[in-house]
């Protein structure tokens, strides 16, 4: 996966509701940092995870975490949107936008909501937990939600 940064030649999809697919610009910067710092997590905790990879291989599309982390093909963009965490652009896209909303709660929130959308870009529809079901898997059972079916409608409650 790229991120999509100011200059990277990449173009998002259009905006579709509250959902854009934005670059991280200077202006941006914080929130870049955020998602760099989650993405260091995730390589250095997520990859290589058995009980992940089975996970994930279990979703329409059957590829494995590590397949779809390492696809550079997919981009992560910014939508500053302050009522949802994130969105893909379709079932089986290629564009994944994180939105200002996870920014707001913070790193963990970021990985839940890239490993949630991770599992829409191997085939997760939206009408099934199928997507958020994977993050206990991959070691994030403290951000997982179990009420969520393609996505939340309230803020997260967490249990330490």
């Amino acid at each position: 996966m790229k991120i999509n940064i100011a200059g990277s030649g990449h173009t998002g999809p259009v905006k579709n509701g509250t959902a854009e697919w934005l670059p991280y610009t200077a202006a941006l910067s914080k929130q870049q940092k955020m998602l760099e710092k989650a993405v260091s997590i995730i390589k250095s905790n997520i990859l290589g995870s058995a009980a992940c990879h089975k996970a994930f291989k279990a979703l329409p599309n059957g590829r494995s975490f590590d397949e779809i982390f390492n696809d550079d093909s997919i981009w992560i963009s910014y939508c500053p949107d302050n009522s949802t965490y994130g969105f893909t652009n379709q079932v089986s896209g290629k564009e994944i936008t994180i939105c200002e909303y996870a920014f707001r709660w913070g790193y963990w929130t970021v990985i839940g909501t890239l490993v949630h959308e991770m599992g829409h870009t191997n085939g997760a529809d939206t009408t099934s937990h199928d997507a958020e079901g994977t993050l206990p898997s991959c070691g994030l059972a403290k951000v997982h939600d179990p009420t969520i079916i393609g996505s939340r409608d309230t803020e997260p409650v967490y249990i330490a």
